[in-house]
């Protein structure tokens, strides 16, 4: 084995003395741009992955992260205009505390370190003005640390004081937010962030804090003083919660049957926020003696006394008065007579029902496949049970299949996976014609190497070997130091072929492979 790789690297070293010197370079140029094109391959395929480390940076900032990255030799990427720095992925999260500790981000704003440094000479109207550059830009970053908001700018407007009432101006202040995607503010976000930059000036008035996003929209309408207005928000981000609290269930309730992003749930409640009093009176008769005694009248009567029982004739003689004696007889009486008054039997009932009360309950499922009807009942039946469902009420509740439409969805994965099939095909056209072209030099070399041994007679080996060698010599004092260059190359990578054959062809098959 050592001595068939002896010879062929004696037949390739003939074989590139007796090449002239055309050939030579145009086959150094060809090796010369393989290896150039397999270390540029290597290179592109090694790239690492980067990932965003700051978006929608201010240009302050993003020039001082930049010279921090410099210093730090980290490589970066600018895209989105220079405002979103990226980063490889690996060092996302280290270099984001990093760059923290040294106060990075800042914002774009300025804080109490504007007074890091003290200037001789400032004027008090100076000092003022600084201070309120400085407590703007501290209560933009703290208002930044809030959820859902990616940007906030504070601008400040002091009081104006004066002896005369009508000239006396109170302090203002204005908020502009940008807040994340679609994302919304509660009336509670709202209203902190009013207090909190009410609190931090001297004489300002949460109602003097005008609250807007860069969509035009006042937030700080949450906050009319108006009773009406302010009722009605709450309304509405009540009756909001509510209904989203039912599709947080059902969501979670559904996806573990019909699995995720194979449904999509909707829930209509109407709220009654009318608060009313009711006032019922009962009346129930007593029963028995068992009732209350309300009054309670005892009356009793005696009498003794004598009584004559009257005689004679009828008419006018007897009327005549006659002194006759009369039989006289003892006789008494006695009689009881009790009333008693019962308090009728009364139950009063006082109901006061709080605002928000449920009335009626919608919920619509969509299902993206079609359902038989014992499958739809099966769902209707769970749906009803998990969101309390009253026929009484008016509830309904709607399940209806058919398939969604996934044309966007479908067109967007189609683009990325053309794109990552137009890489694959890249990387194995590259790979295809590097291999080629070693391939050809090499079966070059060779062939070139066969149709030489045939010309040359035993006894003229020896001598045009040697005369071969004088010439090379000759020859490679005649060239530049490029050619001179090229030449090692070739050497390198001849001498590379011939002392591992097996690797070169286990990589050239790898290449192929990919």
């Amino acid at each position: 084995m050592v001595e068939s790789l002896s010879e062929i690297k004696e037949q390739l070293q003939q074989l590139w003395v007796k090449m002239d010197k055309k050939t030579k370079i145009i086959i150094g140029i060809s090796v010369l741009a393989t290896m150039i094109g397999i270390i540029g391959l290597v290179g592109w395929a090694g790239q690492p992955a980067y990932k965003v480390l700051f978006n929608n940076l201010a240009s302050k900032d993003a020039g001082a992260i930049i010279n921090k990255l410099k210093e730090k030799q980290v490589p970066y990427k600018l895209e989105n205009q220079g405002a979103a720095i990226l980063v490889p992925q690996q060092r996302v999260y280290q270099l984001r505390l990093e760059l923290a500790s040294n106060g990075l981000p800042s914002g774009g704003v300025t804080g109490f370190e504007l007074f890091d440094q003290t200037q001789i000479g400032t004027t008090d109207f100076a000092q003022k003005v600084n201070y309120m550059r400085a407590l703007s830009g501290e209560l933009s970053r703290t208002i930044r640390q809030f959820n859902n908001i990616s940007y906030a700018k504070v601008k400040i407007t002091p009081a104006k004081n004066s002896i005369y009432t009508e000239r006396v101006q109170p302090a203002k202040a204005s908020v502009l937010l940008k807040l994340d995607g679609y994302q919304q503010l509660s009336t509670k976000q709202v209203k902190s962030i009013a207090n909190l930059v009410a609190g931090s000036v001297k004489g300002l008035q949460p109602n003097k804090v005008t609250i807007v996003d860069t969509a035009g929209n006042l937030l700080s309408a949450k906050l009319e003083s108006k009773k009406g207005s302010a009722t009605t928000y709450n309304q509405l981000e009540l009756q909001s919660q509510f209904e989203g609290e039912i599709e947080k269930d059902l969501n979670i309730m559904l996806t573990k049957v019909l699995g995720m992003n194979n449904f999509v749930v909707r829930v209509n409640a109407n709220l009654n926020f009318s608060q009313r009093s009711f006032k019922s009176t009962k009346y129930s008769p007593v029963v028995d003696d068992r009732g209350i005694v309300r009054s309670k009248q005892t009356k009793e009567e005696s009498e003794k006394g004598i009584s004559s029982s009257p005689e004679g004739v009828p008419g006018t003689t007897s009327n005549l008065p006659q002194y006759k004696v009369t039989d006289q007889e003892q006789q008494s009486r006695e009689s009881s007579e009790e009333i008693i008054n019962y308090e009728i039997n009364k139950k009063i009932e006082k109901y006061v029902q709080s605002p928000g009360d449920l009335e009626r309950l919608s919920v619509s499922v969509i299902v993206n496949q079609k359902l038989n009807q014992q499958r739809k009942n099966m769902i209707t039946e769970a749906i009803s049970a998990a969101v309390g469902y009253n026929k009484q009420r008016g509830d309904e509740i709607k399940v209806v299949g058919m398939k969604f439409d996934n044309s966007l969805e479908q067109q967007m994965n189609q683009q990325i996976n053309a794109q990552n099939s137009q890489r694959e095909t890249l990387l194995m056209t590259l790979a295809i014609i590097v291999g080629a072209l070693i391939l050809i030099v090499l079966f070059l070399i060779y062939r070139r190497g066969q149709d030489d041994e045939q010309d040359i007679t035993p006894g003229q080996e020896v001598d045009y070997v040697a005369g071969d060698e004088v010439n090379e010599t000759a020859a490679s004092e005649e060239l530049d130091p490029q050619e001179q260059e090229i030449r090692k190359l070739q050497q390198e990578i001849r001498e590379l072929a011939v002392d591992q054959p097996e690797e070169i062809a286990e990589l050239l098959k790898g290449w192929l492979e990919e």
